[in-house]
C-alpha cells in the first residue's frame, strides 16, 4: 500500500505542541533550580496551559492515525513506530528515576501514545463512531466518570505520591478518538496550511517530535545545571 502524502498541516500542529511543551519545561525548570516560586504542578493556568499542549499532541496522534490507516492498516510501519515509542517510553521512565527519584514518570505522554495508537487502531477507518465515542469520553469525564488518575488509583501503593507526568485515559483517549474523527475531514485532508510561506520549514519540529521530546529536558537540565 502506498504511503498517503506528508500532510504539513499535522505537522505545523505538532510543530505548536513542541513549541508550547519547551516553554512549559523551561518554566518548570526555573521553579526547579530556585529562580521563581510559579505554582506549576497546581496553578489553574499551568493546568490549562498543559491541557492544550497535550490536546494538540493527542490530536495530532488520532489525526495521524486516520491518516496513514484510515484507508488500510499498515502494519510494517505501524509497529515500527510502535516499538519506537515503547522504548522512547521506557527511557522517559529510566531518565525520571535518574532526575526526579521522588516523582519519576510511570504513565505519561510517550506511555500513553503507545498503548492508546494499539487500542484506537480499529478505529482509524470508522470517523463516525470515533468521533462520538470520543465526545461520550470526555463529556463523561467532565460529569465526574470517572476521575482524572483512573485506574491508577488502584496501586496508588505503588507509585510515587506524585508524578511529573499523568496523561489518564480519561478524557485523552476521547481527544485521540475526536482526532481520528478530525483527520478524515475534507478540510484537513486538503492540508490547509501547506500553503503557509515557510510551512516545510516550521514543520520540521513536527516532523522530529519524538526526538526534540526525548533530548531537550536533559539539554535545559544540563544548561541550568551550567549556570552559577
Amino acid at each position: 500500500m502506498r504511503p498517503p502524502q506528508r500532510n504539513l498541516s499535522i505537522d505545523l500542529f505538532r510543530s505548536l505542541g513542541i513549541v508550547l511543551m519547551v516553554i512549559f519545561h523551561f518554566c518548570y525548570d526555573l521553579k526547579h533550580f530556585g529562580y521563581n516560586q510559579w505554582d506549576i504542578s497546581n496553578g489553574l493556568f499551568w493546568i490549562r496551559f498543559r491541557a492544550i499542549i497535550v490536546t494538540l499532541f493527542l490530536g495530532c496522534v488520532g489525526v495521524g492515525l486516520a491518516v496513514a490507516h484510515g484507508r488500510g492498516i499498515r502494519r510494517r510501519p505501524f509497529f515500527r513506530r510502535l516499538g519506537k515509542l515503547t522504548l522512547a517510553a521506557a527511557a522517559v521512565t529510566t531518565m525520571s528515576l535518574v532526575m526526579f527519584p521522588e516523582e519519576w514518570i510511570y504513565f505519561g505522554v510517550l506511555h500513553f501514545i503507545a498503548l492508546v495508537s494499539l487500542v484506537s487502531l480499529p478505529l482509524a477507518g470508522r470517523p463516525r463512531l470515533a468521533g462520538l465515542l470520543g465526545v461520550g469520553i470526555v463529556l463523561l469525564y467532565h460529569l465526574g466518570f470517572p476521575k482524572y488518575g483512573w485506574p491508577f488509583g488502584y496501586i496508588a501503593k505503588w507509585l510515587p505520591e506524585f508524578t511529573n507526568d499523568l496523561v489518564s485515559p480519561s478524557p485523552w483517549l476521547g481527544v485521540v478518538w475526536i482526532g481520528i474523527a478530525v483527520g478524515h475531514s475534507s478540510w484537513l485532508r486538503k492540508d490547509p496550511l501547506r500553503v503557509m510561506p515557510g510551512a516545510a520549514r516550521f514543520g520540521a519540529a513536527g516532523r522530529h517530535s519524538l526526538l526534540i521530546y526525548l533530548v531537550h529536558q536533559p539539554l535545559l537540565f544540563g544548561l541550568f545545571r551550567l549556570l552559577p
